[in-house]
């Protein structure tokens, strides 16, 4: 399911928009969930206090109090993968837009079509670069930026997602973990039975050994390390240190 977001302050405008999305997203068969906001401060308040990442967001650049291009600023600072798609009554746009890395942008009134085929774009993007990891916990659905962890443990029958400034922790089990990820394209790297390391996080790669930017050192157990050493070149195409 696609978490999108919708910030304006005009509320004939937020119906407008969530009822395209509904409506191509229903043609499109594609499973949506949206939530509206009509002030920036609010909707990044949401975002922090319910630890909630969106897949798109549509963001009117004018409006009453703080601006969207500060609340994409605020946006940014915890999540750089949501797409943000502009909505607004301008043709031409300030440099600081672009600073948000903007992903498209609507005028209003926003054009059907346009509408369509840019939310088409916008699934076809996450589709191709998965962001998140999405799990269960005490039968609550979370999702985290996979950019954000830094490795999964297991321990009996818990794992624990070890993250930079965060520690979760899901039912499910590292095989089916590193399947799920690899479904889609996401290698991590087993070094041991009950570890799976982003690379992202690889500081220095020996043949028996990782240390991860954050100086934890774990060991890669000699059935793995074939895998691993494949995977590291694959990866960095670097040689490796003996």
């Amino acid at each position: 399911m696609l978490k999108i977001a919708v910030c304006d302050d005009e509320k004939n405008v937020t119906s407008e928009i969530e009822e395209k999305i509904y409506s191509v997203s229903t043609k499109l068969n594609v499973s949506v969930e949206v939530d509206v906001f009509f002030d920036g401060k609010t909707f990044v308040e949401y975002m922090i206090n319910q630890n909630i990442l969106y897949d798109i967001i549509y963001i009117d650049i004018e409006m009453e109090g703080q601006n969207g291009v500060d609340t994409a600023r605020d946006i940014r600072k915890f999540d750089k993968n949501v797409l943000l798609i502009y909505v607004t009554n301008y043709e031409c746009f300030a440099k600081e837009v672009f600073e948000v890395s903007a992903y498209r942008f609507l005028t209003k009134p926003v054009d059907e079509n346009l509408f369509e085929k840019y939310f088409c774009s916008a699934i076809n993007e996450i589709k191709s670069t998965p962001k998140y990891f999405h799990y269960q916990f005490n039968k609550v659905q979370y999702r985290i930026s996979i950019d954000d962890i830094i490795y999964f443990q297991s321990d009996k029958r818990l794992t624990y997602i070890n993250m930079c400034n965060d520690m979760r922790k899901c039912y499910e089990k590292l095989n089916s973990i590193e399947k799920t990820l690899q479904s889609k394209g996401i290698f991590f790297y087993r070094t041991h039975q009950s570890f799976l390391v982003n690379p992202k996080y690889v500081d220095m790669y020996m043949y028996d050994t990782m240390r991860l930017q954050d100086g934890t050192i774990l060991s890669i157990s000699e059935n793995r390390r074939k895998n691993v050493s494949e995977l590291f070149c694959q990866l960095k195409g670097e040689s490796i240190v003996i």
